[in-house]
């Protein structure tokens, strides 16, 4: 037995910090008519994506470490072009069932036709989330003079600060900026180590829609409003409001801001910058909000700030800690220089998969927190004013995978924003199952935004409803890590009922005389943007009963069920007649089929031939991963579940020529078992730890650091979803729960053979730290947080204590150990 096992035990995580000897590129002149901004899909290679995120969920900022011009690019989250309207299309419940008969009766072409011509949202596309500005920060200085020395600058994750440190002209100066969470507001502080050293030209610009002066409310500040160039139908402006105010505060120098709203500092030994902004969004005031928030931020010293600021975000961040290593060093070599390594040297560097364990829980935190919007495809931080994907919300892998890490890397919290987005997306989503589907419930396609759009768009293939159910997982989820009985009679289960209702009146039956006759199967359906070829050649995406959908209905069914069990009172049934209506369905879903053409899942409703073998989607083993409907208690499954993944991940060698001629392009295509970094690499990587494969599941995350991570951990196309689902690789590689049972170290790679990990939770109400040594359990603790029964498994034998005294447990042929826990207690586990 070991004695107290607390965090003390746990607590030298080593610094987690990303740093640079060098400054993010910029160019000599800044300039908006660019092809970075200008092109719609212009992915940069320098510059954004070496720059530091900081963020309070609300507003974001890009620091990009400029010695004597700094760029601060801002945003604010809400700050979004278009408007609320209704965007269902009302020919759609009457052409629905032609569109399904032309399906069933293989006129795949016809029906997708008609769908395009009724089923399509109004209008076909979102607008997009838009930067709010950039801001710059110039010395007054000789322009032939431009030699520095002794440059770093940093993003401390333990802090959530981000710092610029330099010397010039014999002076070391100092930026440190951070998002504040309880001042909603920015701040800056520029220090220099010699008197009245400070003389700087501050300025905001923003490529359209904006007038920035002096303010005259603020003195020494900086103001900006602006409106959205957007009208409705009848030509009425309807676009978002916005403002920012930036107030420079000295207690050294002299501060001006002329009537053009540049700001100048003189003879400055420190100056403090407060930037606040605000959108109309919710019926706000833009530029009252931003004065409400400058005043109260002016009331207290700046280092206050700090420690609200500071305790606020170890709040959260500091409930996880984890080490991998002891051999890397945090200060070995600058963070772009340890990814070159990694791409060019395929060099494994542990310390690089704490860094991006730890900067997934820290950008959830920056970008998603409790009453603001959720994080989008690039969390908050966005510098442009059409970014890849309008930036939105994509509800069939992207949005989800943003939060795929919340609950088990004990960030519960930043969560609550995806559910809010979910009960607005339930309320209009209502209409558009109605009009669009005549069915109950509420409905949600492909993307989303922050306008609440629920109908299809970019085209057929948005016709995909199915966005809702995978939504649904989540708030279901969440009641299975918190045992929070009152959430999920309140919040979640209205959501998934909604959601299932939907399903209900959607399915319809196989007709007689094809395959799978009698079986419930959504019409039409995607795999999403993947296509199968008939036995004619011909090759469609347009279906009907896609695995995908199948799985999404049979995951959602059993967890509304298990939620009306778990509802019962006092031997009373809860929810009855809707129990029965799913026990209905469920009996008559199509099932998850193996294909006897490949021996592995089969995609489709049919063993149709694939044209892409490659495909960059893997969307029938969504039943392996998200859900758990495969496991290894599904033996036959389980094994079909791998041979898909591995013909999927060996793609097709003759590609060139064998898929030159598809209907569809192909394109991103997996090929020699290799994946190329983003949200693939971690979806791969989660459905190979689903499988128990360690070294198969760690292969593909350390693709994600040779090809998908760029010098500041952003993904290469600037969507984070990668990013914040490499959080979730990290976990469960050292702890799974999804069957019911505490795996401890289930998928733990070789190469990690010694360290530790505390404040993981797990399902059932469970926080656990472990610790590992050769390879081996070395200790463990699990805290009870709801006191409920205890089901877990280790390799080793092991002993419990609690309290001092040995605890027995039960052990069952599986090798299940399980015992009665005590809310709040801790359970010791050590080998024997």
């Amino acid at each position: 037995m070991f004695a107290g096992y607390s965090n003390n035990a746990y607590a030298q995580q080593k610094p987690m910090v990303l740093w640079f000897d060098k400054p993010a590129y910029q160019p000599k002149v800044f300039s908006y008519d660019v092809d970075e901004f200008k092109k719609d899909f212009k992915f940069e290679e320098k510059g954004w994506m070496e720059a530091l995120p900081i963020g309070n969920s609300r507003l974001g900022a890009m620091v990009f470490g400029g010695v004597l011009r700094e760029r601060i690019q801002l945003n604010e989250k809400s700050l979004w072009d278009g408007f609320r309207h209704d965007d269902a299309n009302s020919l759609g419940a009457k052409a629905l069932p032609e569109v399904q008969r032309l399906m069933f009766a293989g006129k795949n072409d016809s029906a997708e036709q008609l769908a395009s011509r009724t089923m399509m949202g109004i209008p076909v596309r979102i607008k997009p989330y838009q930067s709010l500005g950039d801001f710059f920060i110039e010395h007054v200085a000789p322009a032939s003079d431009t030699a520095y020395s002794n440059y770093r600058r940093w993003l401390s994750l333990d802090s959530s600060v981000a710092v610029t440190h330099f010397t010039y002209r014999g002076v070391t100066f100092k930026r440190e900026v951070f998002a504040s969470h309880p001042a909603n507001i920015i701040v800056m502080r520029i220090s220099s180590s010699k008197p009245k050293a400070l003389n700087l030209n501050l300025w905001l610009l923003r490529e359209r829609d904006a007038v920035v002066t002096a303010s005259n409310v603020e003195a020494n500040a900086i103001s900006m409003v602006g409106k959205v160039n957007r009208q409705d139908d009848q030509g009425k402006p309807v676009g978002m409001q916005f403002a920012s105010c930036i107030k420079g505060v000295t207690s050294t120098g002299k501060i001006s801001v002329n009537k053009d709203g540049v700001m100048s500092i003189k003879d400055a030994n420190e100056v403090v910058l407060y930037i606040s902004a605000a959108t109309s969004y919710g019926g706000k005031d833009p530029d009252a909000t931003c004065q409400r928030i400058l005043r109260e931020a002016l009331t207290k010293p700046v280092q206050n700030l700090f420690n609200e600021h500071l305790k606020d975000y170890q709040s959260l961040y500091g409930r996880v800690k984890i080490n991998l290593s002891e051999k890397e060093h945090p200060l070995e070599l600058p963070q772009d220089q340890r990814l070159v390594r990694v791409k060019e040297k395929s060099y494994e560097d542990p310390y690089l998969s704490e860094l991006l364990f730890q900067y997934g829980r820290y950008l959830l935190i920056a970008s998603s927190r409790k009453g603001d919007l959720p994080a989008n495809l690039q969390g908050v931080w966005n510098q442009q004013m059409n970014p890849p994907w309008s930036s939105d919300y994509h509800t069939n892998i992207n949005l989800q995978m943003n939060y795929m890490a919340a609950e088990a890397a004990n960030l519960q919290e930043c969560a609550l924003p995806l559910f809010a987005l979910m009960d607005s997306l339930a309320k209009y989503g209502q209409h558009t199952a109605k009009v669009m589907y005549n069915a109950r419930g509420w409905a949600v396609h492909h993307l989303t935004d922050v306008f609440w759009r629920t109908a299809p768009a970019d085209g057929v293939v948005g016709v995909w409803p199915m966005g809702g159910g995978w939504l649904a997982h989540h708030p279901y989820d969440h009641y299975l890590f918190s045992h929070d009985k009152l959430f999920l009679k309140n919040r979640a289960y209205p959501l998934m009922k909604g959601a299932a209702r939907f399903y209900l009146d959607f399915l319809k039956p196989i007709p007689a005389g094809l395959p799978n006759a009698g079986k419930l199967v959504t019409n039409p359906s995607h795999s999403p943007e993947n296509a199968f070829e008939k036995e004619d050649g011909t090759q469609f995406q347009f279906t009907y009963g896609a695995t995908m959908d199948m799985q999404i209905c049979t995951e959602l069914f059993t967890n509304c069920l298990q939620t009306i069990d778990e509802l019962r009172e006092n031997g009373q049934s809860f929810d009855p007649s809707f129990k029965a209506e799913l026990e209905a369905a469920l009996s008559k879903i199509a099932p998850v089929k193996i294909s006897p053409r490949t021996g592995g899942i089969q995609e489709w409703v049919e063993d149709y031939k694939e044209p892409e073998i490659g495909h960059r989607h893997i969307s029938h083993l969504y039943g392996l991963f998200p859900a758990s409907q495969i496991t290894v208690n599904t033996p036959t499954l389980f094994a079909a579940a791998r041979k898909t993944l591995e013909r999927r991940l060996a793609g097709n060698p003759n590609a060139a020529v064998e898929e030159a001629k598809n209907r569809y392009k192909s394109y991103g295509s997996y090929l020699g078992g290799k994946s190329f970094g983003g949200w693939q690499s971690v979806w791969i990587s989660m459905m190979y730890l689903r499988l128990g494969d360690a070294e198969e599941a760690y292969k593909h995350h350390q693709y994600q650091l040779k090809y998908g991570m760029k010098p500041n951990f952003f993904g290469s196309a600037f969507q984070l979803d990668g990013t914040y689902g490499s959080t979730a690789v990290v976990t469960e590689m050292l702890l799974q729960s999804h069957t019911g049972v505490l795996n401890l170290l289930p998928a733990l790679p070789a190469f990690w053979s010694e360290g530790f990990v505390s404040g993981l939770r797990a399902r059932g109400g469970f926080e656990v730290s472990i610790s590992w040594k050769a390879n081996r359990l070395k200790e463990a603790s699990i805290i009870s947080r709801s006191g409920s029964l205890c089901r877990f498994q280790v390799k080793d034998a092991i002993r419990i204590f609690s309290g001092g005294k040995e605890i027995q447990p039960t052990k069952n042929t599986d090798g299940i150990i399980q015992f009665s826990t005590i809310k709040g207690a801790e359970y010791e586990i050590t080998p024997l």
